[in-house]
């Protein structure tokens, strides 16, 4: 969706839906969970529009594959 959003540009949450073939509602809860995790942010449009932007080019994930013991403990 972030690539859509950028290369598409669309003008509000509504055309996003209509390009990715979501519901409008589905759109809306997984743009605000980006715009919580700082992936997005939305401008106001024209009226009471809301317009999705990408707020950065890449995203880094670290996901360890183990879990480590905390300092001070043992396993």
């Amino acid at each position: 969706m972030l690539r859509v959003i950028h290369e598409q540009e669309p003008g509000s949450l509504e055309e996003l839906a209509q390009i990715t073939g979501r519901a409008t509602p589905n759109v809306s809860r997984t743009l605000k969970k980006m715009e919580s995790f700082g992936l997005v942010r939305m401008e106001k449009g024209k009226g009471l529009k809301l317009v999705p932007k990408v707020i950065h080019d890449r995203v880094e994930l670290v996901l360890p594959l183990i879990e480590r013991p905390k300092k001070g403990t043992r396993k």
